[in-house]
């Protein structure tokens, strides 16, 4: 949700025309060995800009955290996204037990269906089972994970890097548990990619998965935006905002108006660069702290985020 802002003064204009003619990016350890190599200018950052309620908000804003504890600088990580060819889908097909014969629909995509659907496409494993589901309890969430990461591992789509589970969401009819995984690094993740979503069902069915999975590999090292100049984003601002108010009570349209806490600063990854070309995760500054709106004595989680690249040429606001 992005917050309304004003309109900068000449001065601020003129810091940031500054501050992006020093965001050149520090030297990568090849860069290093040739004076004439500096490293990528990147795309910004995919920030989360949707606001499907309409809010403004209008947010006097304090932070009692400490702005020292975030770098100068950060690594940015490079990912690639997996392919597979017609004698890899078809191995695939047969661990999945699906059969069927499989369709090359070009550009790498393949379909097959038949005990169970496949979709495959650059980056993208989808799976649906037609397996019947029983009336048994549903695991609980530490074994709801150890199957989600079995069937990854007998599959052959279980990653080197990839991190702890965690369980998304538990839907009682149809009975499922959503168990989703990230990669081991960087951490924390704003994005979804790369990440593994896999269905639970009872007895540990697997009844859907989808694999979004890339090769990450550790980029240059950039200068991160001063977290003075970060905080003074939030302060006035400028910008992105993930907050959820019960919507009985902040109808959609509402101004919101009240004050926000922020206790804490961080640095989290987001994904950028377009689908099918050079994509990074880069860092974002993570804002956390609560708000309480005008006429409300209850607090609501709030989390502001800042492009975290002097150099992203990210607009705000």
């Amino acid at each position: 949700m992005i917050q309304s802002h004003p309109v900068r003064p000449a001065w601020r204009i003129a810091l940031s025309l500054i501050l992006t003619i020093m965001a050149l990016p520090i030297l990568s350890a090849t860069a290093q060995n040739d004076d004439s190599e500096l490293a990528t200018q990147l795309p910004g950052a995919d920030l989360p800009t949707m606001n499907e309620q309409g809010y403004v908000f209008q947010l006097d804003s304090t932070f009692t955290g400490n702005l020292d504890s975030l770098p100068e600088s950060a690594p940015v990580y490079r990912m690639n996204a997996l392919t597979y060819d017609q004698d890899q889908v078809s191995k695939l097909v047969d661990q999945l037990g699906i059969g069927g014969e499989i369709t090359d629909a070009g550009g790498g995509s393949f379909t097959a269906s038949g005990e169970g659907r496949l979709f495959v496409s650059p980056g993208l494993v989808q799976f649906i089972s037609d397996v019947d589901i029983s009336d048994a309890p549903l695991p609980g969430d530490t074994e709801a994970i150890a199957f989600a990461r079995e069937w990854l591992r007998q599959t052959e789509m279980l990653p080197a890097d990839l991190g702890e589970g965690r369980i998304q969401a538990k839907v009682a009819d149809p009975a499922r548990v959503i168990v989703t995984f990230g990669p081991l690094m960087p951490t924390p993740l704003l994005s979804s990619i790369p990440g593994i979503t896999v269905t639970v069902g009872p007895d540990g069915v697997i009844i859907e998965a989808s694999v979004r999975w890339a090769t990450i590999a550790t980029g240059d090292t950039y200068q991160l935006t001063p977290a003075e100049s970060a905080w003074d984003d939030v302060a006035n601002r400028r910008s992105y905002l993930q907050v959820s108010l019960p919507v009985d009570k902040y109808p959609a349209g509402s101004t919101i108006t009240g004050k926000a806490e922020y206790t804490s600063v961080a640095i989290t990854y987001a994904s950028s660069g377009v689908p099918g070309e050079q994509q990074y995760l880069q860092p974002v500054i993570m804002f956390t702290g609560q708000i309480t709106p005008e006429g409300s004595s209850v607090p609501y989680a709030i989390t502001a985020y800042v492009p975290g690249l002097i150099n992203s040429n990210q607009p705000v606001g």
